[in-house]
């Protein structure tokens, strides 16, 4: 029932004649299952540090290497989209993004050269930039903690010019006037980048009902559970029929039983688990032996994303 009321922007009247229940019945039982997927997978949307190993990141850089990238440091690719809604009948500057002239929320997402999204930070309201968006998520203290290879190097996320270099992200050269080399560098990862448009543009073909904005009442309607819970389909889809992103770079997803592992997490522990490492306890070990005590770092508490259900 949920994968139909996704599938297609269907009056529930009509979905009532197809189902047989009425039509609260069903509009109840799509938001629990909602509800229920996310609670339970919501952790492999933060980030999953079992499966997204150093070994693996460093073998998402030779993928990216091997595909054109003049770098051989970058495992991932960063972007916002906005998700078009209907005009709200109260707080509409909250959500209007000038620059598109909507009223929309943002995310943003962190894709892998497999084709699944690693991580997701939304909603939120669409007034804001994308380096802003990027600064609340928290995204920065996950890419220090596990973001380097086996050797200790460090692995990098590419963005587009709206995000700014730093410590585990890229962007292209932004200067009016380049050199011949840096136009080249530009262009060759514009060809690296442009998949995770694709990403957003399968969502939104898969999952139909989220693109309509008619339908998008945030007020009235969990609008960003439902994108976000659309985003976990659509990485089982990737899974299952190995789409346009991981035959690109010709790096197949894991199986199903690879990547809906662990969890349910709560909100409370959802950023100490993600910071977690399975290497952490071999060289703390190791260190004990020599007579020497590691300093834990300090946890930071992750707020609850908002939004989720509107009032």
């Amino acid at each position: 029932m949920l994968l139909r009321r996704l599938a297609y922007p269907t009056r529930l009247s009509d979905v009532e004649m197809q189902f047989g229940w009425e039509r609260s019945r069903f509009s109840r039982i799509t938001q629990q299952t909602a509800m229920y997927i996310w609670t339970r997978w919501k952790h492999l949307l933060r980030f999953d540090p079992t499966r997204l190993t150093r070994e693996k990141l460093a073998f998402f850089a030779r993928v990216f290497k091997a595909k054109g990238s003049p770098l051989d440091f970058i495992v991932g690719l960063i972007d916002g989209t906005l998700q078009e809604n209907a005009r709200p009948v109260r707080n509409q500057r909250l959500v209007y993004n000038g620059w598109k002239r909507m009223h929309c929320l943002k995310y943003h997402a962190v894709v892998a050269p497999d084709g699944l999204v690693i991580h997701v930070y939304g909603p939120v309201d669409g007034r804001r930039h994308d380096e802003t968006v990027f600064k609340e998520s928290g995204l920065s203290e996950l890419l220090n903690k596990h973001f380097w290879t086996p050797d200790g190097e460090p692995l990098f996320i590419y963005g587009d010019p709206a995000y700014s270099v730093g410590p585990h992200i890229m962007c292209p050269y932004k200067r009016a006037s380049l050199t011949p080399q840096q136009q080249a560098f530009n262009t060759a990862m514009s060809r690296i980048r442009e998949p995770i448009e694709w990403l957003f543009k399968e969502v939104a073909q898969q999952f139909t009902f989220i693109d309509f904005e008619r339908s998008q009442n945030f007020l009235l309607s969990p609008c960003g559970l439902y994108y976000l819970v659309s985003l976990l389909m659509c990485n089982a889809h990737t899974i299952l029929h190995y789409p346009q992103i991981p035959q690109y770079f010709a790096c197949p997803p894991p199986s199903l039983q690879e990547y809906f592992t662990g969890g349910p997490i709560e909100d409370s522990e959802l950023d100490a688990w993600c910071l977690d490492s399975m290497w952490e306890e071999v060289e703390e070990n190791t260190d004990v032996e020599m007579g020497n005590v590691m300093e834990s770092e300090g946890e930071e508490d992750y707020k609850e994303e908002d939004m989720l259900y509107s009032e």
